[in-house]
């Protein structure tokens, strides 16, 4: 499908945001990213051909699935164009404003990264394997409550958002006929406290202890689960009596979110699928595979901490 717009306005400015975002990319590659992704050879024919017919419908005015929809497949082919990673693609979509000013929802973000891995690395396919999504007939469990399976020798090894590395047994994995909804767990995404730097900085850090936000004058970055965080003044916790991801404490992580505008996911969240297909590795080696610090086939090695808990 060809996007066509009424002048260059929006390519431009999505092309410039891209190569801001990602630094050693020139502006010419994000430019022809940004191209194909509307569906031209190159920046030169959008450039020409533009204007050949009605201009795109704007995100704004599509039903919410035409709109996520919409959001994948530029996120899988700017990502595919300037060989970078769909989730720091995304994070950067509502920004770009490319085809539309719609706000992007936490749900919006959570649907389309889901449908980014099943597009990606673990697609979906009915059966007992890992990357179904199940529940456990057992005591302590209920019907409803969500598990990924993950790659397992014994037993059935599964993360969910409590925990990253549950267990159950074989007989105790129940995959609904009807398939379960795909989720990003609260592990991955949901703060799990905050550091108020010397710098006047403030991050914030996830369950595994890994950095998700820095916010400082104002601004929000998205960081690397690998970042070094150090000098910190306080740290603080949402947790109260060991709970983290529900009640209070969740609400109270998610208000922090709201008050800074944060509705994206953030980058620790793609740990998940190398989690899903990596038996043994953990949280924090998977976000340094994520990263680009380690291979996963050294699964076995031990992980130091980025910072300390």
């Amino acid at each position: 499908m060809r996007f066509h717009f009424p002048n260059l306005t929006r390519p431009k400015k999505a092309a410039k945001h891209l190569s801001a975002v990602f630094p050693d990319i020139p502006l010419s590659i994000c430019q022809r990213a940004v191209a194909v992704a509307c569906g031209y050879r190159d920046w030169h024919e959008l450039e020409v051909s533009h204007g050949a017919a009605e201009p795109i419908v704007l995100d704004e005015q599509l039903p919410e699935g035409a709109f996520r929809e919409r959001a994948i497949a530029l996120s899988r082919s700017l990502a595919a164009a300037l060989n970078v990673h769909d989730g720091d693609v995304q994070a950067a979509l509502p920004d770009m404003r490319l085809t539309g000013n719609r706000p992007f929802t936490r749900d919006d973000h959570e649907s389309i990264r889901t449908a980014c891995w099943r597009a990606g690395p673990i697609p979906w396919e009915a059966g007992r394997h890992p990357g179904v999504i199940f529940r456990i007939k057992s005591a302590g469990f209920t019907k409803t409550e969500p598990h990924w399976w993950r790659k397992s020798s014994r037993a059935v090894r599964f993360l969910d958002h409590s925990t990253s590395n549950g267990a159950c047994a074989t007989f105790e994995a129940v995959v609904p006929r009807t398939r379960m909804e795909d989720f990003v767990p609260r592990r991955f995404w949901l703060p799990y406290g905050w550091m108020d730097m010397e710098d006047g900085s403030r991050v914030l850090f996830s369950r595994d202890y890994l950095p998700l936000w820095r916010i400082a004058d104002g601004k929000v970055e998205r960081l690397k689960p690998t970042a070094e965080v150090y000098s910190y003044r306080d740290r603080h916790w949402f947790s109260e009596n060991g709970r983290w991801s529900y009640g209070p404490p969740r609400e109270a992580a998610e208000r922090m979110l709201a008050e800074y505008g944060i509705t994206a996911l953030p980058r620790l969240a793609d740990v998940l699928p190398i989690m899903i297909l990596g038996e043994h590795i953990d949280v924090k080696g998977a976000a340094k595979v994520l990263d680009g610090v380690r291979e996963l086939d050294a699964e076995t090695e031990t992980i130091e901490p980025v910072f300390g808990t």
